[in-house]
């Protein structure tokens, strides 16, 4: 009791001396503020901080992840098809079907005009006659299928090859309107060798194919048909393998 006595005038002094200090030697500091060098916090290995400092996020050991950060799907998902779009076409015919090729004195061309875009580029082939004779566009029937085909210019009565644009369907179709590749119907461009005077038309190669679009058929006799059709060309270099044409490779 008498150490604890004794000792009471220099707790008192101390406590003087803190309540002093307190006074005069306080340091001004904003909330937001924080005095890192006062206190020091040593975690565990495996402790997690969180900090409440940043709204919705948090401080791990390895790292900063926000709670808002979009989550990006990186996952690659393939076209569904694997032909390239480079055109479209629009096109009406109405006139005879030829069978007999052999003397283009009698062969009868028919009306209509087909309009498409090639890679940008706009082309319009339309009615052609060649010396008194109207051949283009012009009906054919192949096998089992009837084309018609638009040349770009006329031609000559030698061999020559042009530019040409033909739509295929089967001679079994009926008046209606159809899906093209439901109705095996295709149309395609590219250049064909012909010789009137020996009534060759020979297609050489494809540019652009297409059969995806629809074709109606306003009559077909078996002799001569009315249609038009309207659809999108892409380029034919995936299917290769399996057009009726090679690829034009210029």
């Amino acid at each position: 009791m008498k150490a604890f006595l004794s000792a009471l005038p220099l707790i008192a002094a101390i406590l003087f001396f803190v309540s002093c200090s307190n006074d005069t030697g306080t340091i001004s500091q904003n909330d937001d503020m924080v005095a890192a060098d006062d206190i020091v916090v040593i975690p565990d290995e495996d402790t997690v901080i969180i900090v409440d400092e940043t709204p919705d996020t948090l401080i791990l050991d390895d790292g900063i992840i926000p709670d808002d950060e979009p989550i990006i799907d990186e996952t690659v998902v393939p076209d569904e098809t694997p032909f390239e779009t480079i055109g479209d076409f629009a096109l009406d015919f109405n006139g005879t079907v030829n069978v007999d090729l052999s003397n283009y004195m009698s062969i009868k061309g028919g009306k209509g005009t087909v309009n498409f875009n090639y890679r940008g580029t706009p082309y319009s082939f339309g009615e052609l006659t060649v010396v008194i004779v109207k051949l283009f566009p012009l009906a054919i029937l192949q096998q089992n299928n009837v084309a018609v085909m638009w040349l770009e210019s006329a031609p000559g009565l030698g061999a020559e090859t042009k530019k040409v644009f033909a739509i295929t369907f089967p001679s079994t179709i009926q008046p209606g309107q159809y899906v093209m590749e439901t109705a095996q119907a295709y149309a395609f461009y590219g250049d064909i060798d012909i010789n009137l005077q020996g009534g060759q038309f020979n297609i050489k190669c494809v540019r652009a194919a297409g059969y995806q679009g629809n074709i109606t058929v306003n009559s077909y006799t078996g002799t001569a048909v009315d249609f038009l059709a309207n659809g999108l060309l892409v380029d034919p270099a995936a299917a290769a393998s399996q057009l009726p044409y090679p690829v034009c490779v210029d």
